[in-house]
């Protein structure tokens, strides 16, 4: 599991990292809307991952899955080994530790859902044309929001009986687009995902620019027929309710006064919106992510590059434990092991073919190869093979290796 984030982490912080730079150019070269379907791809990443994981039948365009022709070769260090025991205590907490952490973040997010929730009981409802919604009105309210993923609504607070009907209709036309465009649902799932990854910094930098570009996208759509005088009445409308916090992390919050400047020089930038061409570019975020993803594969550390080349490599690989005694007296050596992978990626039939010094490191080898699991596949592989080289030390990278086949 740690391996798996550990992994999805460094390619989310890459994407997240362009996308966060690139950002104001982006906004100004193709607009609001074209910038968050943008975001699509972060969810992509590790959602493709999984796929190709359960489902990597229908993956072998990207990576083929041809014979494993060349033996995996994998180092076991004697360091390693020495200092695991010293480490172990310390590599224990960090599952309770993400767990907590894990937990403590849901626990705020539902104590705020229930507290919202019952902000929505106890609201009035509001006589307004508002399309399928009901608009409820609650002097606890300080902004108009979206609540409710199973049964949507639009709650207000009591100044908006104060706006004038223009800037009403307009703010309820924004909240409309949240809910046609199921923006509860997309961040229930952003917030998931930041949730998931809460160690990366670089998460929640992300999640906040995603949810600041879900406003900046309503608020193209919603003035994009506008005259100057309306977006006039808009901009005051986005002042009034720009100066207090967001309620929750998942409602959608009509004021966010740490884009206000941005939210209206936008409306003088405006940018088409074509469905098709949304449609093609989360085509091609989709396609990007599965590609990103087989690539961050294909450089993975130790000599397995081939064999992920090939489609066949390991996904949980346990070391081997370096003899103690061997360790003391400096031995190097190598167990070659043949093996068969099953369907579902669990190792069988394990027998050692070659070993040197002879027996010395075999039980070790044998212990932990069997604990491997590998990439599900379609059919499994028949004699996979698989080097262990036990080394006290690195060799030096400018001595050549030769792999055998």
């Amino acid at each position: 599991m740690f391996s798996w984030l550990m992994e999805q982490t460094l390619l989310l912080s890459l994407v997240c990292s362009l996308l966060l730079i690139s950002h104001r150019f982006l906004l100004s070269q193709i607009g609001a809307h074209y910038t968050y379907s943008l975001w699509a791809i972060v969810p992509l990443l590790p959602l493709a991952d999984v796929l190709q994981t359960l489902l990597p039948q229908y993956f072998t365009w990207l990576s083929p899955n041809q014979a494993l022709g060349v033996i995996q070769q994998y180092y076991v260090l004697a360091t390693d080994t020495a200092s695991m025991s010293s480490s172990v205590f310390k590599f224990l907490y960090l599952p309770y530790l993400y767990a907590a952490v894990l937990l403590a973040l849901v626990v705020h997010l539902v104590s705020v859902s229930i507290h919202l929730q019952r902000l929505t009981w106890r609201a009035k409802p509001l006589a307004i044309e508002s399309g399928k919604l009901n608009v409820l009105i609650h002097p606890s309210i300080q902004s108009p929001m979206l609540v409710g993923l199973i049964v949507p609504k639009i709650l207000v607070p009591n100044s908006f009986a104060l706006l004038d009907s223009h800037q009403r209709q307009a703010i309820i036309q924004h909240e409309l687009y949240h809910y046609q465009r199921g923006d509860l649902w997309a961040n229930v799932l952003a917030y998931s995902l930041t949730m998931m990854f809460w160690f990366n910094p670089l998460m929640w930098l992300a999640y906040r620019r995603f949810r600041q570009d879900q406003e900046l996208s309503c608020d193209a759509q919603v003035t994009a027929t506008m005259e100057t005088d309306s977006k006039i009445a808009y901009s005051k409308a986005l002042l009034a309710y720009s100066q207090h916090a967001p309620l929750s992390m998942l409602h959608t919050h009509y004021g966010d006064k740490t884009i206000l400047k941005e939210r209206i020089l936008q409306m003088k930038k405006q940018h088409g919106k074509n469905t098709l061409v949304l449609m093609g570019v989360t085509l091609l975020l989709s396609v990007s992510a599965l590609t990103l993803n087989q690539q961050a594969q294909a450089g993975d550390s130790q000599n397995h590059t081939q064999a992920k080349a090939d489609g066949i490599y390991p996904t949980i690989r346990i070391e081997p434990t370096y003899p103690i005694e061997a360790a003391k007296e400096g031995v190097n050596g190598y167990v070659q092991l043949s093996f068969d992978i099953n369907p579902t990626g669990k190792v069988s039939n394990v027998i050692v073919t070659k070993s040197s010094p002879a027996g010395v490191f075999d039980d070790s080898a044998l212990a932990a190869l069997k604990q491997w699991e590998y990439q599900r596949s379609a059919k499994g592989q028949k004699g996979a093979q698989v080097q262990l080289d036990f080394v006290i030390h690195l060799p030096d990278e400018s001595v050549e290796r030769i792999q055998v086949r």
